[in-house]
């Protein structure tokens, strides 16, 4: 008999060994006490008979011992064995638990990708008819006969409006896919983020100003240089300012800042415009998530930008930060980069 259970068991912990030992220590004592007592009784006889039943009583008193040890062994190796079995059991069925909430967290988030993806297909399905019905309708005006000069040239400009509105929405969609799909790496060339930083704030200028928004500049960068693409670079920053912008109404103020701190150059562009909703906050960078408000979808646009800015950034090992104080109360976005040595 196998003191230690069976091979393929789980080893038996030293709290067993020692309690079976203990069993068979006292009945080893126990047997040892009996012989001596067989024995002093054994010499109250006249012959010496007893005293040579003596080893005799010994050797069943050890074997009784050893035989009652087995069975206390083997029991608390069942016991014990049983007892792994059922952890084990219980452990894997946790596993199982945890697995089936992860699948099903998947399957939710992948269900909810699928969806915003329909969504985003169906918004720039949205996004690319509207201006084409327009440019077709004032098309259909300007082919009416007797058509005043007054009416012709409304129509010219609606048609030039529209054609660059879908321009526009075509371009984000090629950035979009460059950027996001070829997997594109930064050009290791030195940058002077001041000089890009200053196209970028011009760049969105013209549309700050025909909106009747205010446009502050406060760039106190002096020949701070990174390792990056200027092109990319421009683009995040307009796209984070062109943003502002749209969702400042008339009369508001956007507010472009850039200087150092430590060794990281800082792109603060805030607004005192919509704000963002605090349960979309930690979206905002996501494609083809939009925020549900009316407001989104008032001021158009695919919603793009700010995923391409994102990424941009992150190539550039920055960081581009959101903040808002909720709807109504702003928003400040916050990119970090690291000044070249």
């Amino acid at each position: 008999m196998s003191l230690t259970g069976n091979e393929n068991e789980t080893p038996l912990p030293a709290s067993v060994f020692n309690h079976s030992y203990l069993v068979l220590a006292i009945l080893v004592l126990l047997s040892i006490g009996a012989s001596v007592v067989f024995y002093q009784n054994s010499l109250m006889f006249q012959d010496e008979s007893g005293t040579r039943w003596t080893p005799v009583v010994f050797l069943i008193g050890l074997c009784v011992s050893l035989l009652i040890f087995g069975m206390t062994h083997r029991d608390a190796s069942a016991r014990y064995a049983l007892h792994r079995r059922t952890l084990d059991l219980i452990s894997a069925q946790k596993e199982n638990q945890l697995l089936l909430e992860a699948e099903q967290a998947s399957r939710i988030a992948a269900e909810r990708a699928n969806e915003a993806k329909n969504e985003f297909l169906a918004l720039v399905s949205h996004e690319l008819k509207t201006p084409l019905n327009a440019i077709a309708g004032w098309n259909r005006i300007l082919k009416t006969k007797g058509l005043s000069d007054e009416t012709r040239e409304t129509a010219v400009e609606k048609i030039d409006k529209n054609l660059r509105l879908q321009a526009a929405i075509v371009e984000e969609l090629l950035n979009f896919s460059d950027i996001m799909s070829s997997g594109f790496t930064t050009i290791g060339k030195n940058v002077n983020i001041r000089e890009v930083f200053e196209s970028a704030v011009s760049t969105v200028s013209v549309a700050a100003f025909q909106k009747g928004v205010s446009l502050v500049n406060e760039n106190i960068l002096d020949g701070e240089q990174v390792l990056g693409d200027p092109e990319r670079l421009k683009l995040a920053i307009v796209n984070i300012l062109s943003n502002a912008v749209k969702f400042t109404p008339t009369g508001g103020t956007v507010t472009a800042e850039a200087y150092r701190s430590d060794d990281r150059v800082k792109c603060v562009i805030s607004d005192d415009g919509l704000g963002i909703p605090p349960e979309f906050l930690p979206h905002v960078f996501e494609q083809y998530r939009q925020s549900d408000r009316p407001a989104t979808r008032r001021y158009g646009g695919l919603g793009l930008g700010l995923t391409i800015a994102d990424h941009i950034v992150k190539v550039h090992n920055g960081t581009i930060e959101a903040e808002s104080g909720g709807v109504g109360g702003g928003a400040k976005f916050t990119i970090s980069l690291p000044v070249r040595k």
